[in-house]
C-alpha cells in the first residue's frame, strides 16, 4: 500500500499493471480533497493497457468508500465512467489508491469552480445534453439494484435518512446548525430566508414519514448516486461532441436520483438561468433513462426534486457554519432557497 505521490516508482507500476515499463513521466494535480498524479507511460513492447492513467491516493478512510463503490460496480460498469486499473484501501492505515485511465488529455471539466460559485456556471447547450446523458446513464446502471444494503454506507440510502434514527440524528444535527446558523447571519440576510428555513425545516419529519419511510424497504425508483455531483465532477470532450465522464465517488451511496439533480441544477443556478435550462433538462434526463429502460413518471420525478430540494438547504446552511467561506455559501444558499420556493416546496 503506498501513501505519499513519491511511492508512485515504476517498479510499484510494474507489478500493478503486470507490464515492463521503459519510462514514467510524473505531473502532480492541485487538488484540494486527495492527492492526485497523473502518469505518462511507455511500455516495453505491445499493450492493450492506456498510456495515459492517474493515482488518486487518499488518507484517514477517506477513499474508503470509493473503492468500496468501484468493487460494488465492477460488474455494472457504465461506460461513463473512466476505466479502473486497480484499486485498494487499508482499513489499519486508512490509505487507500485508485489507479485509472486519464482522460484529461481528451476531457476537461465543463466549467470551473470558480465560474460556477460566481454563478456564471452554465456549460454550453452541447455539454449539457452529454452531462445529461452520462447521469442517465450512471442512475440507469444501478437502477433498483437487488445488491443494496450488501456493503456498509456504500450501497446503503444515505445516513440523512437510511431509518428512522438516522433521520433523528439528521434533524438534530440541522436544528443545532439552523440555531448556530441564525445566531451568526440573522441580522444579514432577508427574513425571508428566515421564514423560509424555518417552515423547510419544520416540515422535514413528516417528509420522512410520507415520503421517505415507504421508499426504504420497497426501494422503488432508488439508484446509486454519485453523493457530490456538481457539474464540476463532469468531465466534457475537449473537442464538444462524445461521451461526458462523471468522476469522484468518494461520496457515492444509494439515494433519490434527483439527489444529484439538484446537486446539478440548483446548487449553484440562479431563478433566471433554472427558468431558462432545468426543466428542459429534466425531461431528456427522463427521456434518457426511458431509452434504457427505466420508467420513471415525470410526477414523480418533480416530487423527488422537491423533496431532495428540502433537505439539501440545510446543505448550504451546513456550509455557512462549518468554516466555508461566504463567496462559497452566500450564492448556494441563495439559489436553493430560490429553487425551494419556484418548486414550491412549501407545499409538500
Amino acid at each position: 500500500m503506498i501513501q505519499s505521490p513519491d511511492e508512485i516508482t515504476k517498479e510499484w507500476l510494474e507489478n500493478i499493471l503486470k507490464c515492463q515499463l521503459a519510462f514514467v513521466e510524473v505531473r502532480k494535480n492541485p487538488a484540494f480533497n486527495s492527492s492526485i498524479v497523473h502518469l505518462q507511460l511507455t511500455y516495453i513492447g505491445e499493450t492493450a493497457l492506456p498510456h495515459n492513467v492517474l493515482v488518486k491516493l487518499n488518507a484517514r478512510h477517506d477513499g474508503q468508500n470509493e473503492v468500496q463503490f468501484y468493487r460494488f460496480a465492477k460488474n455494472s460498469y457504465p461506460a461513463v465512467l473512466p476505466q479502473v486499473l486497480e484499486m485498494e484501501y487499508d482499513p489499519q492505515s486508512g490509505s487507500s489508491f485508485v489507479l485509472l485511465e486519464d482522460i484529461s488529455n481528451t476531457h476537461i471539466p465543463p466549467i470551473s469552480r470558480e465560474h460556477l460559485i460566481s454563478l456564471n456556471g452554465v456549460p454550453s447547450e452541447e455539454q449539457l445534453e452529454s452531462i445529461v446523458d452520462s447521469i442517465a446513464q450512471f442512475h440507469a446502471a444501478f437502477w433498483e439494484h437487488p445488491q443494496f444494503g450488501s456493503i456498509p454506507d456504500t450501497t446503503e440510502m444515505r445516513w440523512w435518512y437510511r431509518d428512522e434514527t438516522s433521520h433523528q440524528k439528521h434533524l438534530e444535527r440541522r436544528r443545532n446548525e439552523w440555531a448556530t446558523f441564525l445566531e451568526r447571519y440573522q441580522s444579514e440576510v432577508p427574513m425571508e430566508w428566515i421564514t423560509t428555513g424555518e417552515t423547510a425545516l419544520g416540515k422535514l419529519p413528516r417528509l420522512f414519514e410520507s415520503r421517505i419511510k415507504p421508499r426504504l424497504d420497497s426501494r422503488q425508483s432508488l439508484t446509486m448516486s454519485q453523493g457530490d455531483c456538481y457539474l464540476t465532477q463532469f468531465l466534457v470532450p475537449r473537442n464538444g461532441t462524445g461521451t461526458a465522464f462523471l468522476v469522484d465517488f468518494q461520496d457515492a451511496c444509494v439515494n433519490f436520483p434527483t439527489y444529484d439533480l439538484v446537486y446539478m441544477f440548483a446548487t449553484f443556478w440562479t431563478r433566471d438561468q433554472r427558468l431558462h435550462y432545468e426543466e428542459n433538462l429534466l425531461r431528456k434526463y427522463q427521456e434518457k433513462l426511458a431509452m434504457h429502460g427505466i420508467h420513471y413518471k415525470w410526477e414523480q420525478l418533480c416530487d423527488d426534486y422537491r423533496l431532495c430540494l428540502s433537505y439539501m438547504l440545510f446543505d448550504a446552511v451546513w456550509n455557512a457554519t462549518s468554516g466555508s467561506s461566504r463567496e462559497y455559501w452566500m450564492p448556494k444558499l441563495t439559489c436553493l432557497i430560490e429553487a425551494y420556493q419556484g418548486w414550491g416546496c412549501e407545499q409538500m
